[in-house]
């Protein structure tokens, strides 16, 4: 998958009735762009500066872009210390700037290339804008200035790795991706099963699947496909590399078919239920969770490495909503415990009750506008992360929610607050809001369904999401200023 980024680059575009000749074209549109005379063209080999004092903080951009124009263009750049010369790349930090915040940056294209932010987050993010300008103009770069900036701070993909398996290659791929786009989240859902009426309505034959490794339970990952503990630490930290935060995710108390086929007597023991509920009333159970998240969570290195966490806490029966919610907050403080900052899906719309449940600095996902809606979680004191079944949820060959996404719609009307089309209007801008997330879900266990198949579906649908969860301000760059 080395050349995906190629591919597909300026799908986007194929949506403009108009085209701004004058300005820089990719995706996300950039914020501002101030142009100037004529063209500029890189030598194919050249230079990327850093400065000596620089050079802990940016060596490792630079060496990356290297790479990049390497594999993309067959340049052959060096990594050199030193003072910004003509006709090369020269990457820079600048004072704090509450225009750029923690992710932006300026680039000045003239005699050569300067990106400056006041963090080597923005002057990653600056390099990938320098790729895709490459790509788009071959004969030359547009002499200008850019100041470019996102508003929403969270922007990501979340992929159902359990009910389908994708290569650990194929997730630091993605990983790639996203960073191109300055996508900055991937979240991994790690188990989950398939619906039990697909496996003649029995529980012990259904599919099921943990996909990483466990010393403390042998015989829980899954055989068809998992990931080492070594490999899935090592791919968190190349991720961080290229701007992206990993979240993990163990999805309990429901969807946890993977730890009842394990141990029966994790199961729920009222049956109507499903084999997939753990039960919220055994000592048992918390024991096993419990030591389930501190493998992951604890020692000097642990393997979860990022600063979040998700413990799942979705659709589970409503019928136990006191203690589903005591079940939540239990997991809530556990993870709290090591540092980490909880994410967990939104069910307190529907799981209500009297046992206190606190929200205050977690991160909801917010997925369904009936369990728990964008508002809902903003006023329970909850930070939240968009991800609406019906907008932003890819099921692969299935005839509810979206084989392929809307993508006219949700470049010409949505917006990262919106859960549904006739959404209310949430305050925008809310301190809380964080932004939005693609989710592909991988229901159909065995439907012939690839990870190329998935590819197809998501690539685009990544562009567009990540075109809209920038607010854009007027530039003349994509079709809501030109039109």
């Amino acid at each position: 998958m080395k050349h995906l980024i190629l591919f597909g680059i300026m799908w986007l575009c194929g949506l403009m009735t108009v085209v701004a000749q004058n300005v820089p074209q990719v995706i996300p549109a950039l914020q501002q762009w101030k142009p100037a005379k004529g063209k500029m063209v890189l030598p194919e080999s050249g230079k990327v500066i850093i400065s000596s004092d620089e050079e802990g903080a940016l060596k490792q951009s630079a060496e990356i872009l290297v790479q990049d124009l390497k594999e993309m263009f067959g340049w052959n750049y060096r990594v050199v210390i030193g003072k910004q010369e003509k006709g090369a790349v020269f990457l820079t930090l600048s004072k704090p700037d509450k225009t750029l915040g923690d992710e932006g940056y300026r680039m000045d294209v003239r005699n050569g290339v300067t990106i400056e932010a006041p963090t080597a987050k923005g002057v990653f993010w600056g390099t990938r804008t320098l790729l895709q300008m490459i790509h788009n103009q071959p004969e030359g770069l547009m002499r200008g200035q850019a100041i470019d900036f996102p508003l929403y701070p969270n922007r990501g993909f979340m992929i159902d790795v359990a009910r389908k398996f994708f290569t650990m290659d194929y997730l630091r791929d993605y990983v790639k991706i996203l960073s191109f786009y300055k996508l900055n989240e991937l979240q991994v859902h790690l188990n989950d099963n398939g619906f039990v009426e697909f496996f003649g309505n029995d529980w012990d034959k259904t599919y099921a699947a943990f996909r990483l490794e466990s010393e403390r339970y042998p015989g829980l990952t899954a055989k068809d496909g998992s990931y080492t503990k070594a490999e899935f630490r090592d791919f968190q930290k190349m991720a961080a590399i290229y701007g992206v935060n990993v979240i993990p995710e163990i999805d309990v108390p429901a969807h946890s078919l993977a730890f009842t086929h394990y141990n029966p007597r994790l199961a729920a023991d009222n049956k109507e239920y499903g084999m997939d509920h753990l039960d919220l009333y055994k000592q048992e159970v918390y024991d096993f969770v419990d030591s389930l998240f501190d493998e992951y969570l604890s020692g000097e290195d642990p393997v979860f490495v990022g600063p979040e966490v998700h413990i799942g806490t979705d659709e589970y029966n409503k019928k136990e909503s006191e203690q589903f919610r005591h079940f939540t907050n239990h997991y809530l403080n556990f993870v709290s415990k090591y540092g980490k900052t909880p994410r967990l899906w939104g069910s307190l719309k529907v799981m209500t009750g009297e046992t206190p449940v606190d929200l205050t600095g977690n991160v909801v996902s917010a997925w369904n506008y009936n369990w728990m809606d964008v508002n809902t979680c903003l006023k329970a004191g909850a930070k939240v992360v968009n991800l609406c079944d019906w907008l932003l949820y890819l099921v692969p060959s299935v005839n509810y929610y979206h084989d392929f996404l809307d993508y006219q719609w949700l470049y010409e009307s949505w917006m990262p607050e919106m859960m549904k089309k006739d959404d209310p209007k949430v305050e925008k801008r809310h301190p809380n809001f964080l932004g939005a997330m693609l989710a592909v879900w991988n229901d159909r266990v065995g439907n012939g369904i690839s990870q190329q198949d998935v590819h197809v579906r998501t690539f685009p649908a990544l562009q567009v999401v990540c075109e809209k969860i920038v607010e854009r301000r007027k530039c003349g760059a994509c079709i809501v200023c030109t039109v």
